[in-house]
C-alpha cells in the first residue's frame, strides 16, 4: 500500500509538473483514465450562435427563477453540513494562482469605491478551508480542483487528485468537495481547452462539473475566459458554451470575457498571451481606478461582486 501512494504521489507531481509547463507553452493535459466525451444528446452547436456574448451582462442577473435554484442548491449544502464560509476554485493556470484571490487573505486589500465588499471578504477570510488543522482560508488555500494546465475534464479525473489530500480513484472535483466542505464555487475553465479540447467534449465535461457540484449542495458560479488570439472562432465557442450551461442550469454567470473587452491588450499579458496583467505595484487586491484596467485586479473585483449578489440572493429574509 505504501509503494502505491508513493507511485501514486511521483505520478500526480509529473502531472503538476507537465501542467505547469503545458499552463505557460499552450498546451493543456491529456486526461489519462477519461474516455473521450461523445456528443452529449441535446448538444447542438449551431444554436450556440444565437447566444451574444457582447450583450450578456458581465455581472450575473440574479432572475426569479435564478434565485429559486440556487436557494435550493444552498438549502441541500446545509442538510450536507456545507461551510457557508468557505468557497473554493476550479479552474487552469488563471485560477491556481497567487494572484487569484489569494492577496484578499492577508488583509491590506484596497476596496476604494467598492467598500461594500467588505462584507464579503469578512465572510471568508480567516474561516479554515479545509478540514483537520488547516489553517488557511478561501483565499489563500490552493484548490484541489485547480491546477495549472488543468483543461475542463482534468477535475474529473482521479488522475489528477493529489494524493496527499484524496482518497484512492477519488477524482480533484470529488476530493476537493469532501476536504474543503465549501458552499461555493468559483468556475473557469477554457484557456487549456481551446486548442485541444472538442466543443461536445467541453459541454459534456463542464455540464458534469456544474451538476456535481449542484447535487453536492454547492453553488457554482461559472466565468467566460479571455479568448485566445490564435484561435478567437473556438475561445468564442467554447465561452458561448460556458453561457449556454449556465443558462441551462439556471447559475451565475461572470462574463469575463466581455469585461476584458476595453482593457489594454485585453487584460492578458502580451508576452505569452494566456496569464491575466499585473498593476506596475504588482498587486492585485487593489481596487482603485488606477489599478482596474489590468486583468487579475479586474478578476478578482468581479469575483468578489459576483459572491455577494449570490449571497445576497439565497440568504435574503432568513432569519
Amino acid at each position: 500500500m505504501q509503494m502505491m501512494r508513493e507511485h501514486a504521489y511521483l505520478k500526480w507531481t509529473l502531472a503538476i509538473a507537465l501542467g505547469l509547463f503545458a499552463c505557460t507553452h499552450i498546451r493543456a493535459p491529456e486526461s489519462p483514465t477519461l474516455p473521450p466525451a461523445s456528443q452529449p444528446e441535446g448538444f447542438n452547436q449551431a444554436a450556440l450562435r444565437d447566444i451574444d456574448l457582447d450583450r450578456l451582462p458581465v455581472l450575473p442577473e440574479i432572475t426569479p427563477t435564478m434565485r429559486e435554484q440556487l436557494r435550493a442548491a444552498y438549502a441541500v449544502g446545509k442538510t450536507k453540513g456545507r461551510n457557508p464560509r468557505v468557497l473554493t476554485k476550479m479552474g487552469d493556470c488563471m485560477t491556481d494562482n497567487p494572484h487569484f484571490l489569494a492577496p484578499l487573505g492577508d488583509g491590506s486589500y484596497v476596496l476604494g469605491e467598492h467598500s461594500s465588499l467588505e462584507r464579503v471578504i469578512a465572510r471568508f477570510r480567516g474561516t479554515p478551508a479545509r478540514q483537520g488543522s488547516w489553517d488557511k482560508d478561501s483565499f489563500l488555500t490552493p484548490s484541489l480542483a485547480a491546477g495549472g494546465g488543468f483543461n475542463v475534464a482534468s477535475p474529473l479525473d482521479p488522475t489528477w487528485a493529489d494524493p496527499t489530500w484524496c482518497q484512492p480513484e477519488e477524482s480533484p472535483l470529488t476530493c476537493e468537495l469532501r476536504v474543503a466542505n465549501p458552499a461555493f464555487a468559483i468556475v473557469m475553465f477554457g484557456t487549456n481547452d481551446v486548442n485541444t479540447t472538442p466543443a461536445a467534449s467541453f459541454d459534456l465535461y463542464l455540464r458534469d462539473i456544474v451538476s456535481q457540484a449542484l447535487a453536492a449542495g454547492v453553488i457554482p458560479i461559472l466565468s467566460t475566459f479571455p479568448p485566445r488570439p490564435e484561435n478567437p472562432d473556438k475561445s468564442k465557442l467554447l465561452n458561448q458554451i460556458v453561457a449556454s450551461i449556465a443558462h441551462d442550469y439556471q447559475v451565475p454567470l461572470v462574463n469575463f470575457a466581455r469585461a476584458l473587452q476595453d482593457l489594454p491588450n485585453h487584460g492578458v499579458d502580451p508576452q505569452d498571451s494566456t496569464h491575466l496583467t499585473l498593476p506596475p505595484h504588482g498587486r492585485a487586491d487593489i481596487f482603485t481606478p488606477e489599478s482596474l484596467p489590468y486583468g487579475f485586479n479586474l478578476r478578482n473585483l468581479l469575483t468578489l461582486q459576483a459572491l455577494d449578489r449570490v449571497i445576497a440572493a439565497v440568504e435574503e429574509d432568513e432569519s
